[in-house]
């Protein structure tokens, strides 16, 4: 039970952040004139620097959930992950508001508010890489075990 736990928890986030990575970097490529520069320097910018507070936040949400909910039904610990992802991307855009108000970027032009934007945006990139990646690993690669059929038994011909 321990390694399907674990396997759940490394495939769930390694899928998320490969798929908003890849996202992200599309979304990047359509203005850029380095697609190398594009891809290896301002996607884990906005992913890890924008969202690194979702990201951390959720990894540890969704080791809790895998944990606690391994005895479940597989709708259970797919609603789990999702709601803890919405929470996670809830906070990140609050302390990114607050962060961004407390150092003034908020008044006179509101650039600071455009940051918070960008994050938003990114984390709707997160949230749709993040349910895509729960649902996979919920539903196909690490699917529900059917129940074991009992073995039949032939029955000879009393004839």
């Amino acid at each position: 039970m321990t390694r399907r736990i674990v396997l759940e928890i490394v495939l769930i986030i390694g899928i998320t952040i490969t798929l908003a990575w890849l996202v992200l970097g599309v979304l990047a490529l359509t203005d850029s004139d380095d697609p190398v520069g594009t891809l290896v320097d301002q996607t884990p910018r906005v992913l890890f620097g924008l969202l690194g507070i979702a990201l951390g936040l959720w990894t540890v949400l969704v080791i809790i959930g895998a944990i606690v909910q391994r005895r479940r039904r597989v709708g259970w610990r797919i609603a789990t992950h999702v709601v803890s992802l919405l929470v996670a991307l809830v906070v990140n855009t609050g302390m990114l508001t607050v962060l961004t108000v407390a150092t003034g970027g908020g008044q006179d032009g509101g650039w600071g508010m455009l940051v918070v934007a960008i994050a938003v945006g990114a984390g709707v990139v997160l949230l749709v890489s993040g349910t895509v990646a729960v649902l996979l690993v919920e539903l196909v690669i690490l699917r529900p075990r059917k129940p074991a059929e009992p073995a039949s038994v032939p029955v000879s011909d009393p004839a």
